[in-house]
């Protein structure tokens, strides 16, 4: 790639100035990165010993092999930023030795030094060597504007309230540090940002996500993992690092299936690595968003981007897989600009209006700043395979119907419509909810073209949302094509459909299906008056048949009454919750009656 090379050439000098840039981001682009790691993994109980090192280096040696690790990352791979780990035995045993490793690397770039406990289910064994073991490195390099601090890597052993806490304890303990130079991993597996970053005592940081294939194997899109990838990261992006992400670059085998080394330039994925690599690097690419491949360095890993040859000074770092280093560097976005390509209609070409928009078939997202096509902040809950590969819950009903389920405040989805001509329409939309404070709204081009609507609450069932309901809206409109957003104002509701017809207070010409017999029974209670007395007497006790406002049969009861109020006090009593029901009686007819 053109890009590759240009890296290549880049001096050392041109990429210390980069870093010497303003520390406010808007992004967090300015890190690019990898990570040099223990050939046992960093989860160890002892003094860590990153590969290449022997465990005897001096400071003077570990400058050497760390100045010649650092050097070479910089011109093979083009990074500016190292991340590597720190513990309790390193930091106060063999602290000198490791500042020849930190020394060798920021006299190159940018240096992350995170956290890396043994592995084990609980924290520290020994909090008071955990705060000296900080202390330590705070005191040596607090003041060093190319040092970065990590406070704990992929804390899965405190619960996020915990997790909070002891985090705010270490801000307060070095109120010296920039803030922007501190990064806090995510709740668990560093899976869960918006679990930490909501927290207003964590104002002015950086946040660290972690994203791995054998979390989920079973995702095997590029465009899969984007969506699993944002679900960790959820509205946070710009003030988010990815500190690990990476896949095989050599060959080798994973549950019981053996692979050869793959060609990650390859547009059409054979296998989930190969969809996680692009999906991760597009993503990343799109947020503008720092990284830290795991892993750069570490013998006898297949994820390695290189291999060593060669001890401490004369060593010599060979890449394993071009391919792979290409799309690491195809999601850096600091050193280029990212063409921004703008989202699509879904079935291509813009959705008609009057007519009806199925709310599934929202706008293929684009590339670039203001061209998502919607914003989903959880995983996909839905059980239909329809466009099962977005971050949408999307479900399947009866009558082949497939509906935008489980959403909450703040999400929306966006439409490319084309308005036949000026003027006003009716807006009627299908929806259903078990709450009674879930709300919608709708805009134009960023304008908002209707009040927030109010979504009716089920009328039976506390947790019902196939009881569908109509709610409408009058709106202008202006001939020609538009961005439509349906954005959720008040969380949990499902939402069907959307028709629009021609002129102000309209008529649906689009019913939901399976309620034409419940308006033709509504119409009968009508004629019977419940709002008010009912025309027939119903002094003696008899038996009532009880429905739902959808026409399902809810049960029998005994029931006694001559209005509408005593027939709600009687269901009352008989312990139907709060809402809307039909009874019949024995004569046939049915009356409308509210419980409260």
């Amino acid at each position: 790639m053109g890009f590759s090379k240009v890296l290549k050439a880049a001096s050392v000098a041109a990429s210390i100035a980069a870093i010497s840039a303003t520390s406010s981001f808007a992004v967090t682009n300015q890190f690019r990165g990898t990570n040099w790691a223990d050939k046992r993994d960093n989860f160890v109980s002892d003094v860590l010993k990153l590969s290449g090192m022997t465990g005897t280096e001096d400071y003077q040696a570990a400058y050497a092999l760390s100045d010649r690790v650092m050097s070479q990352f910089v011109e093979k791979l083009g990074i500016n930023s190292l991340r590597i780990p720190i513990n309790e035995p390193t930091a106060l045993k063999a602290w000198s030795s490791y500042k020849g490793i930190i020394d060798g690397i920021l006299a190159h770039g940018r240096m992350l030094i995170g956290y890396w406990g043994p592995a084990q289910p609980a924290g520290p064994k020994n909090m008071d060597d955990w705060w000296k073991m900080w202390d330590t490195v705070v005191k040596e390099y607090g003041s060093n504007p190319d040092a970065y601090f990590e406070i704990f890597n992929e804390p899965h052993m405190y619960s996020k309230t915990e997790l909070r806490d002891l985090y705010a304890k270490w801000l307060a303990r070095y109120p010296d540090l920039p803030r922007d130079h501190v990064l806090l991993d995510g709740s668990g597996l560093a899976w869960n940002v918006p679990d930490i970053a909501d927290d207003s005592r964590f104002d002015g940081c950086l946040f660290a996500v972690h994203e791995y294939t054998f979390w989920n194997m079973s995702i095997t899109t590029e465009q899969g993992w984007m969506n699993s990838f944002k679900g960790k990261v959820g509205k946070y992006a710009d003030r988010t690092v990815a500190t690990e992400w990476g896949g095989a670059m050599g060959p080798g085998d994973k549950n019981g299936v053996h692979y050869e080394i793959m060609d990650y330039n390859d547009p059409n994925p054979k296998n989930y690595f190969m969809a996680y690599i692009r999906g991760m690097s597009e993503q990343l690419r799109q947020w503008k968003m720092g990284s830290f491949y795991w892993v750069g360095l570490r013998d006898g890993d297949w994820y390695s981007m290189v291999t060593r040859s060669g001890e401490g000074a004369n060593t010599t770092l060979n890449i394993v897989n071009q391919s792979g280093v290409d799309r690491m560097q195809y999601s850096w976005t600091d050193t280029v600009e990212v063409k921004p390509v703008p989202q699509e209609p879904f079935k291509g070409q813009a959705l008609a209006i009057p007519g009806t928009i199925q709310m599934e078939d929202f706008d293929i997202p684009g590339v670039g700043k203001d061209n998502d096509s919607y914003k989903d902040d959880s995983e996909n809950h839905g059980d239909s395979d329809y466009r099962k590969d977005t971050g949408v819950d999307l479900y399947a009903k009866s009558n082949d119907r497939i509906v935008v389920g489980y959403n909450q405040a703040g999400e929306w989805l966006e439409y490319t419509v084309n308005v036949a001509e000026d003027g006003d329409y009716t807006m009627f939309a299908a929806v259903a909810s078990a709450n009674n404070t879930s709300s919608f709204k709708l805009s134009m081009d960023g304008k908002d073209i209707t009040d927030t609507i109010k979504v009716p609450q089920a009328t039976a069932g506390e947790d019902n949302y196939d009881d569908y309901n109509k709610v409408s809206a009058n709106v202008t409109l202006t001939k020609g094509e538009h961005i439509m957003r349906f954005t959720v104002t008040g969380s949990w509701m499902d939402i069907d459909y959307i028709n629009f017809v021609k002129g102000k207070d309209g008529e649906d010409d689009s019913p939901i299906p399976g309620k034409e017999e419940e308006k033709k029974e509504e119409d009968d209670s009508q004629s019977i008056g419940f709002a008010g007395s009912l025309n027939l007497d119903f002094s003696a006790s008899q038996e009532f048949n009880v429905f739902a406002v959808t026409g399902k049969h809810i049960g029998r009861v005994q029931l006694t009454g001559s209005t509408a109020q005593e027939l709600s006090s009687s269901l009352k009593d008989a312990g139907f919750a709060n809402g809307m029901y039909m009874v019949r009686g024995n004569h046939g007819n049915v009356t409308r009656v509210q419980v409260k």
